[in-house]
């Protein structure tokens, strides 16, 4: 397929402990193998990492889990997960409340099923959001922002920290899907293309998952950028050890379409493993038609036989084509909601 420009810089990572409620139109992810097809030239590229480094000395081995700690599986069956596309949000300012999540799952005729929040480098565990998503029948998703060098994480130098919060998740007990390190086939994070060896990068990916070796309701997710002109090898960053793989990328342009933003990277992705993908993050800029695209959208995640899909339900303005209004308007909502009610047999509000 034709490609329109390199296009990186997108609009993600908003690098602050807000709760960042996703969206996840989920088929089962335990259940199903999905495997993807990539994305067109259009890239979901993150805005700039934190500045400051998370200094900690190494630490022993990880914690064991408590005992209520439950042994997980990539997506947790819920009241949401048994719609054959479950749907997640991510709406800025969300802090502390269900009330968002819950007005958007009634806009939408189903429940939220994924709720999100990224940590920076010496973040807690955010329990408060933690126990409610599991009150309300959702789960967890935590993307954690790394701002040491991978060398430095690969030789134990942030265990002290990593440590920590695998004795918070498993102190937690429930389901939770971990994402490290995001879109580092891009070239816009210090770990990035271009930027750290992808050598270097697998090596820190594989000391952090074993700081959690001991912790069994975690799913581990790998997050890929949407391949762009100059972008990282997507095979170098498909990590193995893990059990599924996100992909960030945004309709950014008018008549994008899901394959024309999805497909390539999908099929990258699927060249090298079955595991499940998820839609990690995505929008549908105001310049785009959210009503004539969603349907595309709901039924691309349904046909390409992905886990699930997080909608970014933020108005950025009109500073670039990577920073949009991708809120939903109340035409989107409503084309959202048919759309789901057509693959799940139903509009039945939750």
């Amino acid at each position: 397929m034709t490609k329109r420009h390199d296009q990186r810089r997108h609009h993600r990572r908003r690098r602050r402990r807000t709760a960042l409620v996703t969206v996840a139109l989920a088929a089962t992810l335990g259940v199903t193998t999905a495997a993807c097809g990539r994305a067109a030239a259009n890239s979901a590229a993150p805005a700039p990492a934190t500045s400051s480094q998370h200094a900690t000395t190494k630490a022993p081995a990880t914690p064991k889990p408590t005992a209520k700690a439950t042994t997980a599986s990539p997506s947790t069956p819920s009241t949401a997960a048994a719609l054959r596309l479950p749907i997640g949000l991510y709406t800025p300012g969300e802090a502390g409340s269900w009330a968002k999540v819950a007005a958007f799952g009634k806009q939408v005729g189903q429940p939220v099923r994924y709720v999100v929040d990224y940590l920076g480098p010496t973040d807690p565990f955010p329990a408060q959001l933690a126990e409610q998503a599991a009150a309300n029948g959702a789960e967890l998703v935590l993307q954690l922002e790394p701002t040491m060098s991978m060398s430095s994480v690969a030789a134990g130098d942030d265990d002290s920290y990593l440590d920590s919060l695998a004795a918070q998740v498993a102190n937690f007990g429930q389901p939770v899907i971990l994402s490290w390190a995001a879109e580092a086939n891009g070239n816009w994070y210090q770990y990035g293309a271009t930027r750290t060896p992808a050598s270097e990068y697998r090596a820190a990916w594989a000391h952090v998952m074993s700081r959690f070796s001991g912790v069994h309701n975690v799913t581990w997710m790998d997050t890929l950028n949407r391949t762009y002109d100059g972008a990282g090898v997507t095979s170098d960053y498909v990590v193995p050890g893990v059990q599924m793989y996100g992909i960030d990328a945004y309709y950014s342009y008018p008549g994008d379409t899901f394959e024309s933003v999805f497909g390539e990277t999908l099929s990258q992705i699927r060249a090298v493993t079955d595991k499940p993908i998820l839609v990690n993050e995505t929008g549908i800029g105001q310049v785009n038609n959210q009503v004539r695209a969603i349907p595309g959208l709901v039924q691309g995640v349904l046909a390409n036989h992905l886990a699930g899909l997080i909608y970014f339900n933020e108005n950025q303005g009109v500073a670039s084509l990577y920073h949009q209004n991708w809120a939903l308007t109340p035409a989107g909502l409503k084309a959202l909601r048919d759309s789901l009610a057509s693959v799940n047999g139903s509009s039945a509000t939750p």
